[in-house]
């Protein structure tokens, strides 16, 4: 098929002009290869060099000296003018690879421009002995959006309506209510892995998921954590997936688990940092009542949860259908996180709870998650301590209403 731009891809190009390295991290298998040959294509391949760290010929050249790489990256541009573009891919497999990239930023940026992809934010913290501050950009790419989804299924034209305005009801989407629930309802399940995404048949994306989790992502978390055995490990990661949208208390999880607190407390970094689980915590100012400190969890990719929990049944035969809703609408949050942004929960001591506060500076914005038409929330109490705040209740079974919006909805 033709290639289907990510929605990241255009602020990588406004950033290809720096004199900084560009990182693209993201778990496996979300599309950074195809972005990477991409991005060749619109520099333009005779200005491109690329190399897989997979490969050990290439991976032994950027373990040398920083003279033997500059040499190499000579050698392999040719007679090739300008500025050369080397796209490396996964990163993380360099024991150190942050005195070269400070060395080629600063001595040699009029030749080279480097853009590197990662699977491991973690990993690459802890091989890279320096910071690289003010000579780095970190971009993050995750698994596909509703609306590259969307684009990916082939429908465009949906995919460019999900952000108009509801119009007081005569939003065009409103009217393909069977469409759209089973759009949402293939994305809730699978996920939105690009290679899941394209698959047909539910026997063919089951078995490509549990190819990425065992071959890829797994794999990864145990060269991360240099773990030998296993077995504790998918404890944790299927105890998470089990409890999205639960608040989880780690001295709990480390009796059920095994292991002891401060090793559950490491391996959960290392989930987030390898785009596997995302925790948030509890939104909270000089309020008493707002002292609830345990985290909730939620998975970055709703195709990976259901693997883990072994459970890809419609939703309407599910009893965790709101949590996995509630999940999806996490990761549209999760897309619009910046450094002055910040995604919480909010619930007080005597049970009033909103399931997700995301702050923008002074804004406030607190959203409920229904599956159906369940109209109960705590939205006046949160009004009390917080006037100025939107409230929104998002629905997978959505009907007009003014202060709701539809699970597909981009906000």
């Amino acid at each position: 098929m033709n290639y289907i731009e990510r929605e990241l891809e255009r602020q990588i190009v406004s950033r290809l002009d720096s004199g900084k390295a560009l990182f693209i991290l993201g778990a496996r298998q979300v599309g950074k290869t195809t972005l990477l040959k991409r991005l060749m294509e619109l520099v333009g391949i005779p200005k491109s060099l690329y190399y897989d760290l997979e490969i050990p010929a290439n991976l032994e050249l950027f373990s040398g000296t920083h003279e033997r790489v500059v040499n190499r990256l000579r050698f392999d541009r040719g007679a090739q003018s300008g500025k050369t573009y080397v796209f490396i891919d996964e990163i993380q497999y360099l024991s150190d690879f942050s005195r070269t990239v400070k060395i080629l930023v600063d001595h040699y940026g009029d030749e080279f421009k480097l853009v590197m992809t990662g699977s491991s934010s973690l990993l690459i913290k802890h091989q890279f002995s320096e910071s690289l501050a003010g000579r780095k950009e970190v971009m993050v790419l995750r698994s596909l959006s509703f609306a590259e989804f969307c684009r990916f299924k082939g429908e465009e034209r949906i995919a460019g309506q999900l952000v108009s305005d509801l119009n007081e009801g005569n939003h065009p989407l409103l009217t393909l209510t069977a469409r759209m629930e089973g759009l949402l309802e293939e994305y809730a399940i699978f996920g939105g892995f690009p290679e899941i995404v394209l698959l047909n048949g539910q026997k063919a994306k089951i078995e490509l998921l549990n190819d990425i989790v065992t071959s890829y992502i797994l794999k990864d978390i145990k060269h991360i954590l240099r773990v030998e055995k296993l077995q504790e490990l998918n404890r944790l990661i299927k105890t998470l997936a089990l409890n999205i949208g639960k608040e989880i208390n780690i001295s709990e999880l480390s009796r059920n688990i095994g292991l002891h607190r401060e090793t559950v407390q490491k391996y959960l970094v290392t989930l987030e940092e390898s785009f596997i689980v995302s925790t948030i915590r509890p939104f909270y100012s000089s309020l008493d009542k707002e002292l609830r400190k345990m985290p909730k969890v939620y998975l970055q990719d709703t195709g990976i949860r259901n693997l883990l929990t072994n459970d890809f049944s419609p939703l309407d035969e599910r009893r965790d259908r709101g949590e996995l809703v509630e999940n999806v609408f996490f990761q549209s949050l999760l897309r619009k996180q910046e450094p002055t942004t910040r995604i919480g929960y909010w619930k007080t001591k005597q049970g009033s709870e909103v399931d997700f506060v995301f702050t923008e500076g002074d804004k406030i914005f607190a959203y409920e998650v229904k599956y159906g038409s369940d109209r109960s929330n705590h939205f006046s109490t949160f009004l009390k301590a917080y006037p100025r705040a939107r409230c929104i209740t998002v629905r997978y079974k959505y009907k007009y209403k003014q202060g709701e919006l539809p699970l597909w909805h981009q906000i």
